[in-house]
């Protein structure tokens, strides 16, 4: 509708504008004077254009004023359309907020129970730490907790006592009492002693300066050699009565062990020579595998010779056997020779006095008497075949 207006209003422009210039120029042609007349076309057109304008302009307006409602209305409904998807949306990201806030909760509720938890463990364990500090102050104790420590690994190594370790039992013509003795095949032994030099260790963790450390670590090495000096001053090591040419020292603590080595490697080398081996719960394991590992190739080897001994009688035994059942074949040979015999020779020559009997019976004309099951006893038989017999 908009665009028919709007030809129309062109259109009549154009056609008057048209009709003008036809005036205008037949009046140039000849020498009417159209001036008159092409002003008055010129009013007429110029009042209808104007009036055409004025109408095409109030129509204008009125379709206008209609698109604006329209696209208005079109616009509000769009809004509203889009105002129920922001309310969608919204209360969506309202509940995942909801959501968050209460897993956020949550998991401060757990991370305070978690930390509180935390601190009462720890106040536990501070306790337990300063319990035991305060049980391995002394030296009897220490060795008692040494001597748990060294079952503990002997258990998983799978030594059981009586059977392949002795604890705490005097030495055999000796005075000494190691804290355990390894027994070997062959009646030899290997003694073990637990020593846990911790007082010197615990003063150097606890210094803070570097001259209370070194002095304390001066005297923790000086504590080791000397728990190696007084075992290697008993009777552990004595060949003569059967035990192995060194023994074991056992120190019931990875870090204490690790720390004797930083601090001073040449104290195991020391130890060596004086033929004492060092050992952690760790090492110890090893050592006790590789012992358990070789009481078992020798035990397998006692076993191969016990199986050759007997595979040996067994031999001897079966040459008797052989021999006694070669006797027994002869046996039966000639028992068999002499049943051919009997059998061949013996029975016709028999053969042939029972065939006489038989015709001399029958020549005297006397019936044979059969002694089969139901009949009179031989005793019996009437006289005259008995004398005939």
């Amino acid at each position: 509708m908009e665009a028919a207006l709007i030809v129309v209003t062109v259109v009549a422009v154009l056609l008057g504008g048209a009709v003008i210039y036809l005036i205008a120029r037949r009046a140039r042609s000849s020498d009417v004077d159209t001036e008159p007349l092409l002003t008055a076309l010129r009013g007429g057109i110029a009042e209808l254009q104007q009036r055409a304008l004025q109408d095409n302009s109030e129509q204008f307006l009125t379709l206008a004023d209609a698109r604006l409602k329209t696209e208005t209305a079109r616009g509000e409904e769009q809004l509203k359309s889009r105002q129920r998807e922001i309310d969608t949306g919204m209360r969506n990201i309202a509940q995942a907020l909801e959501k968050m806030t209460g897993f956020v909760q949550a998991v401060d509720k757990k991370r305070s129970d978690s930390i509180l938890e935390l601190a009462t463990v720890t106040t536990a364990l501070m306790e337990t730490t300063s319990r035991l500090d305060q049980a391995l102050a002394g030296g009897q104790t220490r060795g008692q907790w040494g001597e748990r420590m060294a079952e503990d690994v002997l258990r998983v190594a799978g030594f059981i006592e009586g059977v392949n370790f002795r604890k705490n039992r005097q030495i055999d013509a000796g005075t000494t009492r190691p804290d355990f003795t390894f027994l070997l095949p062959q009646e030899r032994v290997l003694h073990m002693d637990v020593k846990f030099p911790l007082a010197g260790y615990l003063r150097f963790l606890e210094a803070d300066t570097d001259s209370s450390r070194t002095a304390a670590t001066k005297e923790f090495l000086t504590d080791v050699r000397q728990r190696i000096k007084e075992v290697t001053t008993r009777d552990y090591i004595d060949p003569g009565n059967g035990t192995l040419d060194y023994m074991l020292v056992f120190i019931p603590n990875e870090q204490v062990y690790g720390f004797i080595h930083q601090q001073d490697a040449s104290i195991a080398d020391e130890a060596l020579r004086q033929r004492v081996v060092l050992c952690s719960p760790l090492t110890l394991f090893a050592v006790l595998a590789v012992m358990r590992q070789a009481m078992e190739n020798f035990r397998l080897e006692q076993h191969a010779n016990e199986i050759l001994a007997a595979l040996g009688a067994f031999n001897k035994q079966w040459t008797n056997f052989k021999e006694a059942m070669d006797g027994v074949g002869r046996r039966i040979e000639q028992t068999q020779k002499a049943y051919d015999i009997m059998s061949g020779t013996r029975v016709r020559q028999l053969d042939r006095q029972v065939t006489r009997v038989e015709r001399l019976r029958q020549e005297a004309g006397i019936e044979a008497v059969l002694l089969d099951e139901g009949q009179q006893d031989p005793a019996e038989i009437p006289p005259s075949v008995a004398d005939v017999d």
